[in-house]
């Protein structure tokens, strides 16, 4: 009869506050530094574009690996930091990321672009989870972790589309020296290598795919949640994206550090919102959400005709910080909502939808900027966005009795 595995948490609760408030700074850096990576190209893409005669749907595609990346990596090792640790999982993830930007320097094709996205998605949906988790225990709060974690995400990606943007602008040779940069922000990180384990595991582990799920009496609830972060994402990535081609041809700007500052704009003021809104109930934080990304969208479309940066911008720091209310709001309602047993099976699940939305809506506004006109492709990407939200909303308040049970 085989030996039963037992996983236990050590180290954090006997562990003295201010080594275990360094090791948490540490796995907040990672994290940080990890997500830099989702964003280094973007103010990069019409450089891209132009040297490989890339067509928007190609460069949406090439943003689109990231999120590919990251959902593969999410299915397959979900609950692999449970399995064996929480270091042997993020470390990996850490050797990924510095793959990728050896990739991206060292072949600026396309296959070779397209490889150093997934890579870099592979390394944030390895860690994201196990990094989490890993500040939850060092922290002794979910809560805290959970805020800590999503603020550096979004944080993370506004900053790599800035210092890209600026290095971009000012530097020479940057489709290398950009990566270069971000490889050496990443070196720190193998810090975590002197960080405490969390998690003991005595017997041997077995690699199971994560498999997604929602149980029955959530559904609804979960609907209304999946349905507000695919839109909120689709945003964010359609910002991320494609902010150089709306910037060049709908604003006639070229250049390379205002794309940066355009998706810093976005993600940052995404990051800002959770703070900011960290003592919100997740439904008020929700609705809210939903609420201010179809008025950045519209502010979005309203700047293209009237060729203006001030309205451009505005719309970004608005839907930014929409999609950051209704990112964190969904987060903490499907955690509160989920069994106890069945936790990482729906978070997990509410994840896939945020990537799905970083992906299919992007490929979908490629294929419209290039069939239609630029106007016409903002405004159909607008209206579905927008009806999106509104179906969020209507069934978040109409669940409302089931929701707070």
């Amino acid at each position: 009869m085989p030996t039963p595995k037992l996983r236990t948490r050590v180290g954090s609760a006997h562990a003295r506050p201010k080594p275990r408030r360094a090791a948490a700074w540490t796995v907040t850096y990672i994290v940080f530094t990890l997500l830099l990576g989702g964003t280094v190209p973007t103010p990069m893409y019409s450089m891209y574009a132009q040297r490989l005669d890339l067509s928007p749907v190609t460069v949406s595609a090439v943003f689109a690996a990231f999120a590919v990346g990251a959902l593969s990596s999410l299915v397959l090792f979900g609950s692999l930091s449970d399995q064996i640790g929480r270091r042997a999982t993020i470390a990996p993830a850490l050797c990924l990321a510095v793959c990728s930007c050896v990739t991206f320097a060292l072949s600026p094709t396309l296959p070779g672009i397209i490889a150093g996205r997934l890579l870099c998605g592979l390394s944030v949906g390895l860690a994201n989870g196990a990094a989490t988790a890993y500040l939850g225990e060092l922290l002794q709060d979910r809560g805290r972790a959970a805020l800590t974690s999503s603020a550096a995400n979004m944080l993370g990606l506004g900053v790599g589309a800035l210092l890209s943007g600026a290095l971009v602008e000012f530097v020479p040779a940057p489709l290398t020296v950009s990566y270069l940069v971000l490889g050496g922000l990443l070196l720190p990180g193998f810090a975590l290598l002197l960080l405490p384990e969390t998690v003991r595991r005595e017997g041997r582990a077995r690699f199971r795919p994560q498999r997604l799920g929602v149980p029955a009496e959530m559904r609804s609830v979960f609907t209304a949640m999946a349905v507000a972060v695919f839109g909120a994402f689709a945003l964010l990535g359609l910002l991320a994206a494609l902010a150089g081609k709306f910037l060049t041809s709908g604003l006639h700007i070229n250049s390379h550090l205002m794309v940066g500052v355009v998706a810093f704009s976005a993600f940052g003021s995404a990051g800002l919102a959770q703070l900011l809104g960290a003592r919100l109930a997740p439904r008020v934080g929700s609705v809210l959400g939903m609420v201010a990304v179809p008025v950045g969208l519209g502010l979005f479309v309203a700047a293209l005709p009237a060729a203006s940066l001030a309205l451009f911008l505005a719309g970004s720091v608005i839907g930014g910080a929409g999609s950051g209310l209704a990112f964190r709001a969904g987060l903490a309602m499907v955690s509160h909502q989920a069994p106890p047993d069945r936790v990482g099976q729906v978070v997990s699940s509410y994840f896939a939808a945020a990537y799905l939305g970083l992906t299919l809506p992007v490929l979908g506004i490629g294929v419209m900027v290039t069939e239609l006109p630029m106007l016409t492709a903002a405004v159909v990407f607008a209206i579905i966005i927008s009806l999106l939200a509104a179906l969020s909303i209507t069934v978040t308040v109409a669940t409302r009795t089931r929701a707070v049970a």
